[in-house]
């Protein structure tokens, strides 16, 4: 691993458990084990550090996402297994919980950055939505963008309410409740010919 990729990675882990805010360059580098001249040859300011961390946190969620998927039957149980990425909400999602860091929040750049990583989630969610009422799978009467956009702010949402109360259960119930709201196409009724 080069000396950028390291900083990066000790990037991730620390602006996770410790915030972007409160996490300083020294800290990173001496993780990193990577020099001073090193770490500002690769990122002159700890915004331009910030930006590649929210951008590779996004590609890999999405990454993540899109495994969790794989072998699905169809559009409905694709969303299905997005919802199960809560199974574990009491780690949290390495993109949501930039959103309330208040150094993220205030840099316009490292802010907009945040948003297409929440965008990208959302259009390839409003894809799937897309493919389970061309399926058949789910309800040609949902909105795919509305759909799409609820789903992830409640997966979002179980994130948050399991960590700030210590347990999965509020995230579990999140899922269970939100597989209510995706229904199925309804089956079309048989003609009766004898009529």
């Amino acid at each position: 691993m080069d000396s950028r990729q390291k900083v990066i990675e000790s990037a991730k882990r620390l602006f996770w458990t410790h915030g972007y805010s409160t996490t300083s360059p020294k800290q990173v580098m001496a993780d990193s084990g990577v020099g001073q001249g090193s770490f500002y040859h690769h990122f002159p300011a700890k915004s331009d550090l910030g930006r590649v961390v929210i951008e590779e946190n996004g590609r890999d969620l999405l990454a993540t996402v899109r495994s969790a998927m794989e072998g699905a039957d169809n559009g409905r149980d694709r969303l299905i297994r997005f919802l199960g990425t809560t199974a574990d909400a009491l780690e949290g999602c390495r993109i949501g919980g930039f959103s309330y860091d208040a150094g993220i929040l205030a840099d316009p750049e490292l802010r907009e950055t945040l948003g297409s990583a929440f965008e990208a989630m959302t259009t390839m969610l409003e894809g799937v939505v897309r493919e389970g009422q061309s399926d058949g799978s789910l309800s040609t009467a949902l909105d795919p963008t509305s759909t799409a956009a609820a789903v992830f702010a409640l997966v979002e949402g179980a994130f948050i309410t399991a960590r700030a109360s210590g347990r999965q259960t509020p995230a579990h119930n999140a899922t269970l409740g939100a597989l209510l709201l995706l229904p199925a196409e309804p089956a079309p009724t048989a003609i009766d010919t004898n009529r």
